[in-house]
């Protein structure tokens, strides 16, 4: 993956730097080598305890390892740096790079990171946390691309399959982007940002000054795909109609972009003071997919602000598809949890009735109401938390909100969107400090709390049954 930053260096005549890239490259390549030869010659069978553990240190070393090349290829400090690595590769979001000054080769690298980051969080969903039935996961989907419900199995042909839909869907967004004027380098990152549900931007200024409206709704289509689940995206161009009935989470999605970019775009009309109504409603679109999306991404700084506060970030924790690189609770708990509740207030009235739990094709049983009621309570107990934490170390407690929950739904960029005008230009204030000025407490705890919402909270709380392993 340095491979193509490697040649951007080259390209722009940091030699130096594309042998700082090649070196830090070699480093990865031999850590690769010696896992599998570590691993060679063993069956390749996960069970539930190694599935679990082998996924945590996964999420857990990999930033490690990637903060080395922040570190030697960026000059970051290593909390930094391994605060840039995890945002990365949660695709969060947020980043500590001055973009004015980086080289271009290594906003590349950074951009390639979080798209790696996508990708690896839909490894993780099909081959762990939805055969263990995480937070209510449910694992029948996984049929449509496995052939198996709960069994942790690693297929190469299963794997390169995902691999070769991401890359082909990210080539597509940057084949619009090209063609809607963005700059080859920047269209490139914007295509993998977007396909990861990320928020990286990778230039200093607005977006608008880089993409104009066409390019604004191509990206805004990028992150709308990157909501749906990644098993039933090939349905939606064969058989859009079946596609909406037997999962009706998509079109959920669909009509909330809808009605969020309409909301956006009559707020964003009224105070322009009747600006041209196409580049508002491309501004629009692409705010609500990107809300939706958990992405942050804004158009130009005060869109996102908009709306109170409060609306953003309900929205945010939220976020979009169950089986998508989206983070939040997700619409299908949501929806879950909705009807589970109406059931047990008709049951109040009527406690003979029987009804089933159904949302589109799948039925909910008890058990995995079970899941989701237990994931959302851990949710919102780990969002408490850190926002304590962020108010004690660094925020205040408007601020620490925000950032806890941007940070667990892995949509950083939302907390810098939704910072007050008046402290934008004191990035050391106590109530809404910039990022940068954060102390090492502060990032440590973003950093928990963005690897919490990524790995669907239950399954660390898994690995950390400390009696199960001193039973083995």
């Amino acid at each position: 993956m340095l491979v193509p930053a490697i040649l951007f260096a080259i390209t722009d005549g940091m030699r130096d730097l594309a042998l700082s890239m090649l070196l830090v490259g070699s480093l990865g390549v031999f850590a690769a080598l010696m896992v599998l030869g570590a691993i060679s010659g063993f069956e390749r069978r996960l069970g539930r305890a190694s599935g679990y553990l082998g996924l945590v240190a996964v999420w857990v070393l990999l930033p490690v390892f990637a903060a080395v090349s922040f570190k030697t290829l960026a000059g970051l400090t290593w909390m930094d740096a391994w605060f840039e690595a995890v945002a990365a590769l949660t695709t969060s979001g947020s980043t500590l790079l001055a973009r004015e000054t980086t080289p271009q080769a290594i906003l590349f690298w950074r951009a390639s990171i979080e798209w790696y980051g996508g990708f690896l969080t839909l490894v993780s969903i099909i081959h762990v946390l939805a055969p263990g039935g995480f937070g209510g996961l449910p694992a029948g989907d996984r049929r449509i691309l496995t052939g198996y419900a709960s069994d942790m199995t690693v297929d190469l042909v299963e794997f390169r399959e995902v691999l070769g839909h991401y890359a082909l869907l990210t080539f597509a967004v940057f084949v619009g982007l090209m063609l809607a004027g963005v700059d080859g380098p920047f269209a490139a990152m914007l295509a993998m940002v977007a396909i990861a549900t990320g928020g990286f931007v990778p230039f200093d200024g607005s977006l608008e000054d880089h993409a104009g409206p066409l390019a604004q709704v191509v990206l805004a289509l990028g992150l709308a795909v990157g909501t749906v689940s990644v098993f039933w995206r090939r349905q939606l161009l064969r058989a859009p109609r079946r596609f909406l009935t037997v999962n009706p989470e998509t079109g959920l999605i669909g009509l909330a972009i809808l009605l969020v970019g309409l909301l956006y775009a009559g707020r964003i009309f009224a105070v322009s003071g009747g600006a041209d109504l196409g580049p508002i409603l491309a501004e629009s679109l692409l705010t609500a997919a990107s809300l939706i999306a958990t992405s942050g991404i804004e158009s130009r700084p005060g869109v996102i602000a908009l709306w109170p506060d409060i609306i953003v970030l309900v929205v945010v924790v939220v976020g979009g598809g169950i089986y998508s690189t989206t983070g939040g609770f997700k619409v299908y708990r949501i929806v879950a949890m909705a009807v589970h509740s109406a059931r047990e207030l008709n049951q109040l009235i009527y406690p003979s009735s029987v009804a089933n739990l159904r949302f589109g094709r799948h039925v909910i049983d008890e058990q995995s109401m079970r899941a989701i009621w237990t994931y959302f309570a851990l949710s919102l107990l780990i969002i408490a938390v850190s926002a304590m934490a962020l108010t004690f170390t660094a925020t205040g407690f408007d601020g620490g909100i925000a950032m806890a929950v941007a940070f667990f739904a892995n949509a950083g960029p939302v907390y810098e969107a939704l910072m007050p005008p008046v402290y934008t230009t004191e990035p050391l204030n106590q109530v809404w400090p910039h990022l940068a000025a954060m102390p090492a407490s502060a990032k440590l705890a973003a950093i928990v709390v963005m690897t919490l919402g990524r790995l669907e909270v239950m399954v660390v709380f898994a690995v950390l049954n400390v009696r199960y392993w001193i039973n083995r």
